[in-house]
Parts: structure tokens; C-alpha cells; sequence
């Protein structure tokens, strides 16, 4: 569905809004990417710094390969991880043989407890439909859930959206349920996750391929008023909804960084090879599990004096004085210097010494 006069003139309002930053930036030692919101490359270390100068990063490490650097520094207090569509309907054992997807449980387990750990925002983007839903949506996405035309004409391999499942697919007492309803047991999130989840968690619904395709829906809205930066995806199907969600992303600004053994898919003929080739090369990185839960966590470096409870009124047994010729004027942290008492003694002798001088 195209959208409305006045969704365009919200997208247009969001894109020309100013972007409030204050990056410190060296262009000598660095190569900025983008107009005011910006990433830099440094050619020493041939990583990518999408932290936009946040005191705490949290750096993870990559071959070059087909990423072509050596890693991406992120502010985890600015990022989010999305995972796609873990639900009972994709992947749970009873409805289909999602191999694939299931070999992604463990290693996104892990990296939702490194998410805990480093106090990123974790957020459920699953199919959730109604009646309402079904009667707006478009013709290309009810064919892709029709099981009719898979079984007379191919392609496909979807219940029809909305429709009842068979009741050989689902658990006895969930028998009757429509296809992907809001609140059915089939719509609901895989159950080995269900004990990891939190109160923090954000879940969002879609009735689309992407969860990003209109300004309105919740989830957009409330990236933007988070200010955001930074997106983690995962789930499945990796060149489904996976990429259409992140396609969308990457047209609005977002940063993109796929967890490529946390994502999966049942296409085959080398969708998720080229899913992940095009997202490496083009709209943002390509990660795994074991990088990000082993990703160092480094604070913005600080000038601070040895003793910082001293600074107001240093004493000269503490070991500190003020730079010569400051004596009488505030001092920053970095202008005092390290000495020791002995020293101290002595730069008063002389200073005794330079007055009998005068």
C-alpha cells in the first residue's frame, strides 16, 4: 500500500529534522561517512566508530573477508537488538522442520545475556494479525501465506493468513487457531526463549514483511523517539522479513549490523550467502555470536589527576602542584602535574632563592 500525503510529509518532516551531536573527530586520523550523523573509519585500526563519540563502546573485531575492515565500535546505550519472527508458527518442531532456525536458538541465547550484560534494549518483532489487518492487506502478501496455490500451482508453503491451521500441525489444545493471530498460541514466541524474556523487552507486531515500512507503526515511532542508533537483527527467515525489515532500516538511517549465525533461512539456492554479502558490502555489517558476547566493552578515556578528591585544593604532601606561573588561576584537571614531596620541598627553596635574587 502506498503511502498517504501525509505520511509523506511526516517522512519528509523526520529527514529534514536537525541531528544534535557532539563528536569529537580528527580528521587527520579518520574518514567520515554520512551528512551530520555521522560514522568514521580509521585508517590505523581499520575499524568503523558508529558510536557517535558515546563515553562507552563496545568494540567488535572482524576479519576483513568479504567485510573489508577490521571491526565496528557501537554504543550499546544507543542500540538494539530485534529478533525477527521466533515464533511457534516458524520454527517450532510440531508445524514444520525449520532445521535452520533452530540451530539459531543457542547462539542467540547467548547474545541475549551479553544484551543483559551491557544494558542493550532487546525487542520481539513477530507476525501479529486481526481482522482489521486482513482487510487492508495487499494481494502480494495473502499469496505468499495461500497453501491452495501451493498445492495446485506451486510456490509457497504458508497456511493463508488468518485461516485455521490444520489440526495435525498444532498441540491439542491449541486446535481451531487462525494463522498468525494476535494472542494465539501459534503467533507466540518460540517457547525455549520464553524464560529469557524480560519485563525491558519491547514486542512489537507486524502484518508485513518488514516491521519498518510506515513511520507510523509503533516500533518506527518509538526508535525515533529513543534516538536509537544502532540495530542488531536477528531470527528468521533471514532474506524475508529479516531483510525487509533491515532494508528499511537502512533507508531510514538506521545503522545495521546482522548476526549472521543468529538468522536463518528455509529458501536454500544461496538466499542467506547473498543476504549476507549484500548487507557486509553495502547496508551495514555482518557479525556472529561468538564476536559479539566476546565484544570489549571501553570507556571514552578521561585526563584526570591521580587523586580526583584533592583536586580543589591540591596540598604539596599529596604529591601534586600546579603547573609554574598558574599558581593563582583555576585549573583544569589536566594542568596539574605528578611530583613527589621531595620535590615540592625543593621548588620551594628555589623560589625563596629567586626572591632574595630580586
Amino acid at each position: 500500500m502506498a503511502p498517504s500525503a501525509t505520511e509523506i510529509e511526516h517522512i519528509n518532516h523526520v529527514i529534514l529534522q536537525e541531528i544534535d551531536l557532539n563528536v569529537e573527530h580528527d580528521a587527520d586520523d579518520h574518514v567520515a561517512f554520512g551528512g551530520d550523523d555521522q560514522w568514521f573509519y580509521s585508517d590505523k585500526t581499520k575499524q568503523f566508530d558508529l558510536s557517535r563519540g558515546s563515553e562507552k563502546k563496545l568494540v567488535l573485531n572482524a576479519d576483513d573477508g568479504i567485510r573489508n575492515h577490521r571491526g565496528i565500535l557501537i554504543d550499546p546505550a544507543s542500540t538494539m537488538l530485534i529478533i525477527i519472527d521466533m515464533q511457534n508458527y516458524f520454527v517450532h518442531p510440531c508445524i514444520r522442520d525449520h532445521s535452520e532456525g533452530i540451530k539459531t536458538v543457542e547462539p542467540l541465547l547467548r547474545v541475549l545475556a551479553k544484551c543483559r550484560e551491557e544494558s542493550v534494549q532487546v525487542c520481539w518483532l513477530n507476525w501479529g494479525i486481526d481482522d482489521q489487518d486482513l482487510k487492508v492487506m495487499p494481494p502480494a502478501v495473502t499469496r505468499g501465506f495461500n497453501k491452495a496455490m501451493a498445492h495446485e500451482r506451486g510456490g509457497g508453503w504458508h497456511v493463508g493468513l488468518g485461516k485455521p491451521l490444520p489440526d495435525d500441525q498444532v498441540p491439542e489444545a491449541h486446535r481451531g487457531e487462525r494463522c498468525l493471530f494476535k494472542g494465539t498460541w501459534n503467533a507466540d514466541i518460540y517457547e525455549p526463549f520464553k524464560e529469557h524474556m524480560t519485563e525491558g523487552d519491547l514486542r512489537f507486531d507486524k502484518a508485513r514483511m518488514s516491521g519498518l515500512w510506515s513511520p507510523e507503526l509503533p516500533m518506527h515511532k518509538w526508535l525515533r523517539a529513543s534516538k536509537m542508533k544502532t540495530l542488531l537483527f536477528a531470527g528468521v527467515n533471514t532474506d524475508q522479513c529479516l531483510l525487509g525489515t533491515l532494508t528499511d532500516a537502512y533507508s531510514w538511517g538506521w545503522d545495521c549490523i546482522l548476526l549472521g549465525d543468529c538468522a536463518a533461512t528455509m529458501t536454500g539456492l544461496g538466499a542467506k550467502e547473498v543476504c549476507d554479502y549484500n548487507i557486509a558490502t553495502n547496508m551495514g555489517f555482518v557479525t556472529d555470536s561468538d564476536i559479539f558476547c566476546g565484544a570489549e566493552s571501553i570507556l571514552k578515556a578521561k585526563k584526570v589527576a591521580k587523586d580526583p578528591e584533592q583536586l580543589a585544593t591540591p596540598p604539596e604532601s599529596a604529591g601534586w602542584r600546579p603547573v609554574d606561573g598558574l599558581e593563582d588561576e583555576e585549573m583544569s584537571d589536566d594542568e596539574f602535574v605528578d611530583c613527589t614531596p621531595d620535590e615540592v620541598e625543593m621548588n620551594g627553596d628555589e623560589d625563596k632563592e629567586n626572591k632574595k635574587m630580586t
